[in-house]
C-alpha cells in the first residue's frame, strides 16, 4: 500500500489557514480511497493519533514557535515512515538533504505556494532568503506542485533549466456551501445584502488600502466590512487611521459558521490579493455565490476565468463598485451562478484529490514497482 506523508502544516483537523485545510481535505479523501496517509502536526494540536483514518504524528515543537526545527523534525520522521512526501511551502524543502541519511528512495514533492519572496512585508534580506528557499525547492525536490497555471508559468520562466515535466499543476479546492443562518449577522450589526466584504490577511500585497480608498471614492452608501487579524503592524495601524464610519474592521473570525454567514449574505466580495496562485479566500467567495470584484492579475483572472470585475488601482476599484451598483440584477445572478458552477465542476476537493491520486500512482509505479 502506498504511504503518503504531508509535512509543513500545523496539522489537522484544520484550525488555521489554507495548507491545513488542504492537508485535511486531501488526506481524509485519500484514506477513503485505500491510501495510507499521515499528517505531521504541531505538538499538542489534537488529542488523538488518528483523524478519520489519517495517522497523526506530533512533532516535538510547533511551527509558530520554531519553524525550522519543525520542518526538520517532521521531514526527518516522514522520511522514516513514508514513500511519497508532500512539503507545503518552499521553506520546508530546505531539509530535503535529509533523504541521503534516512531514505534515498523517498519521493519529495513541494507545493511552492505563491511567489512569497515578492511580498513587501518582508525585509530586503528576508525576500532574498525566501527566494533562495524557492530556488532550493525547485532544484532539489523530485517534483513541484503549482496550484495554478500562472504559477507554473512563473516557475518555468524563472527556472528555465528545470524539466517542465517536473512541475505539475493541481489547484486548490473549495465547497459550494451557503449559510442559512442569517441571524448570525446580528452579532456584527450587519444586514443581509447590505455590505461589501473583504476577507484577507491585512498585508500590503492584499491591497486593503487600495480597496478602502476606492470604496470611499465610490461614495457607496453601504458599509465595507473587513475580516482579518488586526496585528500591531505599521500597515494595519495605517489602515485603522481611516475615519470613515462605513469601514468596519471585524478582526479575525475563526468560527466557521459565523464566517460562512458573513460571506453568504454580503452584497459583493472584493478581493485584493495580488501575490499567489489559487487563493482559498477567492474560491470560498465563489462557492457562496458572491459577486466578485478582484485585483487585476493573472492569478485572479485564471481562477475567475475572466468573469469578474477587475481593478489595478483605487480609481478602477471605485469605478467597478459603481458599475456593480448599476448592474441589472439578472446579470448579477448570471455571474454568481457562473462562479458556483466553476467551483462545482473545477475547483472541488474530489476532483483535486483524484488528480493527486493519479499523480501519486504514476510516481509510485515508476519508482516502487
Amino acid at each position: 500500500m502506498m504511504k503518503i506523508g504531508i509535512v509543513g502544516t500545523r496539522g489537522i483537523p484544520a484550525k488555521y489557514g489554507g495548507f491545513e485545510t488542504f492537508a485535511e481535505e486531501l488526506s481524509v479523501r485519500l484514506v477513503k480511497k485505500g491510501v495510507k496517509c499521515a499528517v505531521y502536526c504541531d505538538k499538542g494540536s489534537y488529542n488523538k493519533s488518528d483523524y478519520k483514518g489519517v495517522n497523526l504524528h506530533f512533532v516535538n515543537t510547533t511551527k509558530t514557535k520554531s519553524p525550522f526545527k519543525y520542518y526538520f523534525l517532521s521531514l526527518k520522521e516522514a522520511l522514516k515512515k513514508d514513500e511519497i512526501i508532500i512539503i507545503t511551502g518552499s521553506s520546508g524543502a530546505l531539509f530535503i538533504w535529509l533523504k541521503f541519511f534516512y531514505n534515498r528512495n523517498a519521493i519529495v514533492i513541494t507545493n511552492t505556494d505563491g511567489v512569497e519572496h515578492s511580498r513587501t512585508k518582508w525585509s530586503f534580506l528576508g525576500r532574498k532568503i525566501l527566494h533562495f528557499f524557492e530556488w532550493f525547492a525547485v532544484n532539489f525536490s523530485n517534483y513541484i506542485i503549482a496550484d495554478s497555471k500562472a504559477i507554473k508559468s512563473y516557475l518555468k520562466t524563472s527556472y528555465p533549466h528545470i524539466n517542465k515535466q517536473k512541475i505539475k499543476v493541481i489547484e486548490y479546492g473549495a465547497y459550494n456551501a451557503l449559510s442559512k443562518r442569517e441571524n448570525l449577522l446580528k452579532e456584527f450589526s450587519l444586514k443581509p445584502n447590505n455590505y461589501y466584504l473583504v476577507v484577507a490577511r491585512l498585508e500590503p500585497e492584499n491591497n486593503i488600502d487600495m480597496i478602502i480608498k476606492g470604496f470611499i471614492e465610490s461614495k457607496s452608501k453601504v458599509p465595507l466590512v473587513i475580516v482579518g487579524n488586526l496585528n500591531d503592524t505599521k500597515y494595519v495601524n495605517l489602515l485603522l487611521k481611516n475615519q470613515s464610519p462605513l469601514i468596519k474592521f471585524l478582526g479575525g473570525i475563526y468560527n466557521k459558521e459565523k464566517l460562512l454567514a458573513i460571506r453568504t449574505f454580503c452584497k459583493a466580495y472584493i478581493h485584493g490579493h495580488s501575490v499567489g496562485g489559487t487563493n482559498p479566500s477567492l474560491l470560498e467567495a465563489m462557492g457562496v455565490k458572491n459577486f466578485i470584484i478582484a485585483h487585476d492579475n493573472v492569478f485572479n483572472r485564471e481562477v475567475t476565468n475572466n468573469q469578474a470585475f477587475y481593478f489595478k488601482n483605487y480609481i478602477e476599484c471605485s469605478v467597478q463598485i459603481k458599475n456593480f451598483e448599476k448592474m441589472d440584477p439578472n446579470e448579477i445572478d448570471k455571474k454568481k451562478q457562473f462562479y458556483v458552477t466553476r467551483i462545482i465542476n473545477y475547483y472541488n476537493w474530489d476532483r483535486i484529490t483524484n488528480q493527486y491520486l493519479e499523480f501519486f500512482n504514476q510516481i509510485y509505479n515508476r519508482n516502487f514497482k
